[in-house]
Order: structure tokens, then C-alpha cells, then sequence
């Protein structure tokens, strides 16, 4: 094999000032007999780049190309970040010794992040059962309801200051099952500032009381007459109820980790796991 002597120059006559892409940070090589490029591709991360190489052999006259032996990061679907082509120029332009100047051009094949649909599980401990759903984009949407087996539970009477406002004329006694109701009902937004990454923000109506079940019973004959909810009113908070955090992307699995709040009174944390499509 004949041996390779050059000296390399990269270019990048594309630039853009305006839209902030270029290449830079060009380094070349010679290994094994093929010339490994290196550059920096600068862009948005959501944008994607055709790469493609040409050489000049007359001191940047006229150009050659684009460069058919190569492999690396060349072609479609290119994004930003550090990046490596390797061309073979034995076997596409064979030489034994001369300067080249080699111009790594790129063209924007996607100046927008691509939209997609997603489903996941989301929830806490107090709302263990939820869903979220919606687009995600540059800038997005998305829809929430969470909730537990007691959700749609109701208190009929008040337990306030240690007293149990029971204002019928029988007896009740506590039957043990206490536990919140909780159900959020949330939309919001969504918007991506880097490539797989999200956040998040929405409102809507949330609730938490905490219930204790009684069991009421009439004094004429100790007939159990039904069961009811007392609200523990330190516990129960019904409002408008803030949701936010963000989502990370890997391929189709997208994950979730956030905060909520209802009326500025209580704080949770919300976590989820799904698809994106």
C-alpha cells in the first residue's frame, strides 16, 4: 500500500450567524491508511444535519465530492455533538504525498423537534392510580387524572377542634377504615429546551380528605341504620391544585419525576413511566 503523507485543512463554508450552526473544532489524522476526520457539529439539539465531505487538491480552487468511501458520522440523521468520519482515500483518490483541503459541509434536514403522542402511568402514594397523556413538541400538551379507591368518597360530617359535628338524634361508633380521598384532574403544557428532555406545567382541581368511616346506628332496638364519612378537617384540602416537573426521553420509554401542591397548603410528588409513540 502506498504510503499516505498529508496535510489536512477543514473548512466549513456554511456557517450560519443567525442560526447558530456550524462546525468546528476540526481535527485529521492518518490511521491505517485512511484519514479520520474529526469535527464539532454546533446546531439545536433538536436538529438534525446531512454531513457530507469534498476535497480540494488545488489549494481550495475547486472541490471534489462529496466523498463516496467514508463511513463514520456522514449522512443523514447527523445531530450535534463530537463527531468522526473516516475516509478511505487509497481506495477513492489515491496519492502517496499532498496537501488537501478537505470542507465538511452540513444541510438542516430538521429544524424542529418531531411531535409525538405519549401515554404513561403517573402517581404518588396518596393518588396511586393515574394517567397522563398528550403531544410533545417544541411546545406541547398534556392532560392528567390521578386518584385512589376512595376518590370519589365524601364526608358527611365534620370531625373540627376534636369534635364530631353528628347532629341526628342516634348513636355511631368508628369502624377503623380511614384513609384519603384524592383525585387530581390537571392540563397543561409541556416544552422541550433539549433533545429528550421535557417540562412541565399544569393546573386544575385536586383534592385530599381525610375520612373516617362510622357506622350509625338507631338507639330503638340497636338497628345498624348505614355507614357514613367524617372529614378530619386538618387533613382535607379541595382547591386548585399546580402540577410541575419534567420528563426524560430514552428512545420510546419516557419517565417522569415532579411536585404538586393544592392551594399552596399541601406538597407532593408525582412520578410516572410510559411510551412515546
Amino acid at each position: 500500500m502506498k504510503k499516505i503523507s498529508c496535510i489536512v485543512f477543514l473548512l466549513s463554508l456554511l456557517f450560519s450567524t443567525l442560526n447558530a450552526q456550524e462546525i468546528r473544532d476540526v481535527s485529521s489524522e492518518v490511521k491505517e491508511g485512511k484519514v479520520l476526520v474529526s469535527y464539532k457539529l454546533v446546531g439545536k439539539s433538536y436538529q438534525s444535519f446531512n454531513i457530507s465531505l469534498y476535497v480540494s487538491r488545488d489549494n481550495g480552487q475547486t472541490f471534489e465530492g462529496p466523498m463516496k468511501e467514508v463511513n463514520g458520522a456522514i449522512g443523514s440523521e447527523i445531530t450535534t455533538g463530537k463527531h468522526s468520519i473516516i475516509w478511505d482515500a487509497q481506495k477513492e483518490m489515491p496519492f502517496v504525498s499532498e496537501t488537501m483541503i478537505f470542507d465538511v459541509r452540513y444541510e438542516i434536514i430538521q429544524d424542529k423537534p418531531k411531535k409525538s403522542f405519549f401515554l404513561m402511568y403517573v402517581g404518588n402514594p396518596t393518588t396511586y392510580f393515574g394517567i397522563r397523556a398528550g403531544m410533545l413538541g417544541r411546545v406541547g400538551f398534556y392532560v392528567e387524572l390521578r386518584g385512589n379507591l376512595m376518590a370519589l368518597n365524601s364526608g358527611k360530617y365534620s370531625y373540627k377542634d376534636s369534635i364530631i359535628e353528628y347532629n341526628k338524634p342516634d348513636y355511631f361508633t368508628f369502624t377503623g377504615t380511614n384513609g384519603y380521598a384524592a383525585l387530581s384532574a390537571i392540563a397543561g403544557v409541556t416544552y422541550q429546551p433539549v433533545k429528550n428532555f421535557f417540562l412541565y406545567l399544569g393546573a386544575g382541581y385536586g383534592k385530599e380528605e381525610y375520612l373516617m368511616q362510622i357506622a350509625e346506628y338507631n338507639y330503638e332496638g340497636d338497628v345498624k341504620t348505614g355507614s357514613s364519612y367524617v372529614i378530619y378537617d386538618s387533613y382535607a384540602n379541595t382547591g386548585v391544585e399546580v402540577d410541575l416537573g419534567i420528563m426524560f426521553r430514552i428512545k420510546k420509554i419516557i419517565m417522569s419525576a415532579g411536585a404538586t401542591t393544592i392551594n399552596f397548603n399541601t406538597y407532593g410528588w408525582t412520578a410516572g413511566v410510559g411510551i412515546s409513540l
